[in-house]
């Protein structure tokens, strides 16, 4: 006879077992684990959108859009859903026009599974409705319209407003970079950058329900939702009119210029060229266009006027003239002969005047830029001496000018040459040609525009600067730069008066290098320069400033391989003086501004 009721027992206790176990199981899911699951539940449920703010415009002083933004279509896709399917990746990439291993590796390096990933942005007409055809093939894949830089002015000034780029791994791990993500875009050079804070705005995040498929069901409203917050405008001191002058002298040559308001530092126009046209970066450079750029032998990603140096050649005569002065090693009606040539040791000079100049003071030898004058203070003045006031000058440093990646230039003094060359290697004769701005003396455009400024005021002189005003939308208010203020020591006022009004002699005077320069009406003061280069023709230099009595702005023309200051760059600088002048007369510009 069989036992039943053993059996009874045992299947009973084993139900019972099973019970007890669905029980502890359902318990653990539902009440010991039910926030871990709820997250998970929610994460597939629930997507948080990053909502990317406008980037700033930048416009110019005349409130004038220099960079405005224009919209474009970015594709996103969200890890979690795309690496599931397999149909969704081939057919994005069919859409693409991609790989689907390039594809599936660019969504697993997103920081999360259901955070989402731009693919594409500037997507293309033809993208977008195939998009929008498979749009329920496609859960997890959608689209959002992002703002693009365009240039609506005419001015490209491309080495000013420079590029934006996408952040790059390294760089999001940065407090600079806080709250970005793989793929967004921030300020790779230029204003670009060096605002970048500013101009990018605050993001934001917004939350939608999801259903099982990945598509959109509705707008939910949770903790954690922020606006987002446009970027800050930026106001910049140039002026278009200007900026636009300067492009277009400038269109076929090498080189550029810079004219700054000599009573703030405020840069009216800056010009390097050659340059490039901003827009190839607006939507994502393409790979070839990048390469024509980096393989082009003029170079026009290269800021000529801020980050290139150069030998400033006879504009440098200036800072050997102060620094004899200063030193009282010579007086300004002080006389040097010039038979054409300078003899020193066994070696001859020669002046740039092959008949020589004459008999000159050192208000002549500016004046007519000649080199046998120099030659012969070169030998009176120490290297030190010359170093020291080119230093006070603000040469062998930056300027601050609120670019990145600023030069700042090369003055030697006894502790480079002897370093350089080893001491007792190098001999005084090396001071003729610093003392003529050649040799291993190397300066900025920019340094010398700065130079031209401290001349015009006499000893005063402001940073160099290109933005003017900041509008925070955040708060509605709008935020005035305040110029910064130096002055150079140890010049004595009367010295500063004479280095000026000799400089008045070579744009009105018979003889004068830079009568070129000159303006109807307007008093004009500059100094030309023609430098030596070992690689090719000579460069073109004018410096200068105007009114005479009361500078208003400072100039500086640069010409590579131009040949004659005089005949090359002190044309360009009348002309650009003449504009400005039309556009601001000198005896209303201060209350025009």
């Amino acid at each position: 006879m069989v036992d039943f009721t053993g059996k009874r027992v045992v299947f009973t206790s084993i139900f019972a077992a099973l019970f007890l176990l669905l029980v502890v199981m359902l318990f653990r899911l539902q009440v010991y684990h039910q926030q871990q699951y709820l997250r998970h539940s929610e994460k597939n449920r629930i997507r948080r959108l990053i909502l990317p703010p406008d980037r700033g415009l930048i416009y110019d002083r005349q409130q004038v859009v220099l960079v405005d933004n224009s919209p474009a279509y970015s594709l996103y896709a969200t890890p979690f859903e795309c690496l599931q399917n397999d149909t969704i990746l081939v057919k994005l990439s069919e859409i693409l026009g991609t790989g689907t291993d390039s594809l599936a590796a660019e969504l697993r390096r997103a920081d999360s599974p259901f955070t989402a990933v731009r693919l594409r942005r500037n997507l293309d007409y033809s993208a977008l409705v195939q998009i929008e055809e498979w749009k329920l093939a496609l859960p997890g894949v959608f689209y959002e319209v992002e703002p693009m830089r365009i240039y609506p002015s005419p001015v490209q000034a491309s080495h000013l407003f420079g590029y934006l780029g996408e952040v790059a791994r390294a760089e999001l791990k940065s407090d600079k970079y806080a709250g970005l993500r793989a793929g967004d875009m921030i300020g790779k050079t230029g204003l670009e950058k060096t605002y970048d804070r500013r101009l990018r705005g605050q993001i934001g995040y917004d939350y939608i329900e999801v259903d099982a498929f990945g598509h959109e069901v509705r707008n939910i409203e949770m903790e954690g939702e922020v606006d987002k917050v446009r970027g800050e405008d930026l106001f910049l001191s140039l002026d278009e009119r200007l900026q636009e002058l300067a492009e277009e002298l400038f269109a076929e040559k090498k080189g550029g210029l810079v004219l700054i308001d000599t009573r703030n530092g405020e840069i009216l126009a800056l010009c390097s060229k050659p340059d490039y046209n901003p827009n190839l970066f607006s939507g994502g450079i393409k790979m070839a266009e990048w390469r024509r750029l980096i393989t082009d032998e003029t170079h026009p990603l290269y800021d000529r006027m801020v980050k290139s140096t150069y030998a400033p050649g006879s504009t440098y005569k200036i800072v050997l003239a102060a620094a004899a002065l200063e030193n009282g090693i010579i007086r300004p009606n002080s006389k040097v002969h010039c038979p054409g040539y300078f003899v020193y040791g066994m070696r001859s000079f020669g002046c740039w005047k092959e008949g020589g100049h004459g008999t000159l003071d050192l208000g002549g030898a500016i004046r007519e830029s000649c080199n046998t004058y120099f030659y012969t203070l070169s030998t009176r003045v120490d290297v030190d001496q010359w170093a020291d006031f080119s230093r006070r000058f603000g040469f062998g440093q930056a300027t601050g000018i609120d670019v990145p990646g600023e030069a700042a230039g090369l003055t030697p003094d006894r502790e480079y040459l002897d370093k350089t060359y080893r001491k007792g290697g190098w001999t005084r004769g090396m001071m003729l040609n610093l003392g003529i701005g050649q040799g291993d003396l190397l300066t900025t455009p920019l340094q010398m525009a700065q130079f031209a400024m401290i001349l015009g005021n006499r000893g005063v002189y402001y940073q160099p600067h290109l933005l003017r005003a900041v509008y925070q939308p955040g708060r509605g208010d709008t935020l005035w730069i305040a110029p910064v203020r130096k002055n150079v020591v140890g010049m004595s006022p009367q010295n500063l008066e004479f280095l000026a009004a000799a400089m008045c002699e070579v744009v009105n005077e018979a003889g004068g290098t830079g009568m070129a320069a000159s303006v109807p009406g307007v008093l004009v003061a500059g100094k030309t320069g023609t430098a030596q280069n070992p690689h090719g023709d000579t460069h073109a230099w004018f410096i200068g400033f105007a009114p005479f009595e009361s500078a208003q702005v400072a100039i500086c023309v640069f010409v590579e391989n131009g040949g004659s200051g005089g005949g090359v760059a002190a044309p360009l600088a009348g002309t650009m003086l003449k504009r400005y002048f039309q556009l601001y007369p000198a005896d209303a510009a201060r209350e025009k501004r």
